[in-house]
């Protein structure tokens, strides 16, 4: 799930980074994160679907808000407000946060990116449910490790069936700051910093 700079490999300018099926209530935190790898001057061209339980590509049902990119920038895309939630309250927010069902997902859904109205990127299989398949992410979540966009290849990923199985939130915020997220830090944290001179840490937005 961290953010991870990789050199693209094609004339796409994201990668679907990581996908999440976390085991909070309702299966939350689900999300699915796009990294840019080149800058973007439109983010409207862009967009992600999900092909739900093995049921063939729904098209682009997402497409990112108006606005730009520059390489390294990260886009969580989640479902909901519990969600929203997770990564808003207990991380430090040097990511975009984007809000839409398209990531109400589950672990053995595959996920596409589109740019232009083509798919450029895939995370699965989407003529196959993933259970029991090598990407079956349930519980879980998975990385990409390398490589830029292109069709599915199970070795472009590290894919984490029941990595979050039975954790409670904190012990999902930890997987994640292990990954690369940088997590909120605790008040006192804060407040001793601040009176050392050091002035309160400022989440960014």
């Amino acid at each position: 799930m961290a953010p991870l700079l990789l050199a693209s490999t094609s004339q796409a300018a994201f990668v679907i980074s990581a996908v999440t099926d976390g085991d909070l209530s309702g299966g939350n935190p689900k999300s699915i994160m796009l990294q840019a790898v080149a800058t973007v001057a439109d983010l409207t061209a862009w967009g992600v679907g999900s092909a739900n339980n093995g049921g063939g590509s729904d098209g682009q049902e997402f497409t990112l808000p108006a606005g730009s990119a520059t390489v390294g920038d990260v886009f969580v895309i989640v479902p909901n407000s519990a969600s929203k939630d997770f990564f808003a309250n207990n991380f430090v927010q040097d990511f975009t946060l984007l809000v839409n069902g398209v990531a109400n997902i589950n672990g053995d859904d595959a996920i596409e990116l589109f740019g232009g109205g083509n798919v450029v990127d895939v995370y699965g299989d989407i003529n196959i449910n993933g259970d029991a398949e090598s990407w079956d992410y349930t519980d879980g979540f998975a990385q990409r490790l390398g490589a830029g966009p292109s069709a599915f290849d199970q070795n472009n990923f590290a894919s984490n069936f029941k990595a979050f199985n039975n954790m409670n939130e904190q012990e999902h915020v930890a997987v994640f700051a292990a990954a690369g997220f940088t997590p909120v830090p605790e008040p006192s944290s804060v407040l001793l910093l601040g009176l050392a001179g050091l002035g309160l840490l400022r989440r960014r937005r």
